[in-house]
């Protein structure tokens, strides 16, 4: 009996490997290490933020991976790339966004005040007040004054952070734009949220700022001798918690491009694992 193209056409399906259980596969012990290494906090995002805060196992072998030149070393930063360029490609996408290591950090300001700076006859005070989860303030305040006799030029006050609601206002436009382009400037630095692309696109040699991966240069932080990846570990971990999420609470569609972009997770997870058996 002649063997059918449909019949070829279901084998070849059936030889595809499903990258997507072997993510699974992997993610359970990766689960099972952060539950036995942290077990007073009591939640998996604590878990994961520890994991991308301190130096431990996982962000220790991501740094070894990404430092090495060593063929795993190799190996690990091409699977990185991949995954990259994988990502760009599906578009996947959860409530924060889509998943992507251009904006993958997102880390609260720590700037949140700008204290009677004086620029000419000018104070500017500026202070963001945050409250709730990550992004969210409570209020920010805006104060210009005449430096010689502290009187107000101008004020504001609101519950959100919203430049395009501070140039809005009447008292704002009716400002000289020297004042204006500096309260900009300002309230600009007092941005909730610093968002780190991971790619680099200014690279210097000595001391090297990059890592070469394949098609793409990912930073390399020359001021943190503790971890010169740390950018890298961060956007790693949390790209693979927000994979294993839209996974696991049914949001992500299974398809082509969804399989290759959980291929090279789940060959970077393997690659991690393998340094904290």
């Amino acid at each position: 009996m002649p063997t059918s193209t449909e019949n070829i056409r279901r084998w070849i399906e059936q030889s595809d490997i499903d990258y997507i259980t072997n993510f699974i596969k992997a993610w359970i012990p990766f689960n099972a290490w952060y539950n036995a290494s942290y077990p007073t906090l009591d939640s998996d995002r604590k878990k994961i933020n520890k994991i991308k805060k301190d130096s431990n196992p996982v962000r220790n072998a991501i740094n070894s991976y990404m430092e090495s030149d060593s063929q795993e070393g190799l190996e690990f930063r091409s699977y990185l790339s991949s995954l990259h360029f994988n990502l760009q490609n599906s578009h996947l996408e959860n409530s924060e966004g889509v998943i992507s290591f251009n904006s993958i950090i997102k880390e609260k300001n720590p700037k949140n005040l700008i204290d009677n700076e004086i620029i000419g006859h000018n104070k500017y005070y500026l202070r963001r007040v945050d409250a709730g989860p990550l992004g969210e303030i409570s209020e920010i305040q805006i104060f210009l004054k005449r430096k010689n006799d502290n009187t107000t030029i101008f004020s504001y006050r609101h519950d959100t952070y919203d430049l395009n609601h501070l140039q809005a206002q009447q008292a704002y436009i009716a400002l000289s734009y020297p004042r204006k382009e500096q309260l900009r400037l300002y309230f600009k630095q007092l941005e909730p949220i610093i968002v780190t692309d991971l790619v680099q696109y200014t690279l210097i040699e000595s001391p090297k700022n990059y890592y070469k991966c394949d098609s793409y240069n990912f930073i390399r932080d020359i001021n943190n001798t503790n971890c010169y990846a740390i950018f890298v570990c961060k956007g790693l971990i949390e790209t693979l918690y927000q994979l294993r999420n839209i996974l696991f609470h049914g949001e992500l569609i299974p398809n082509v491009a969804t399989q290759k972009v959980y291929k090279e997770a789940y060959a970077l997870l393997k690659l991690i694992l393998d340094k904290i058996r």
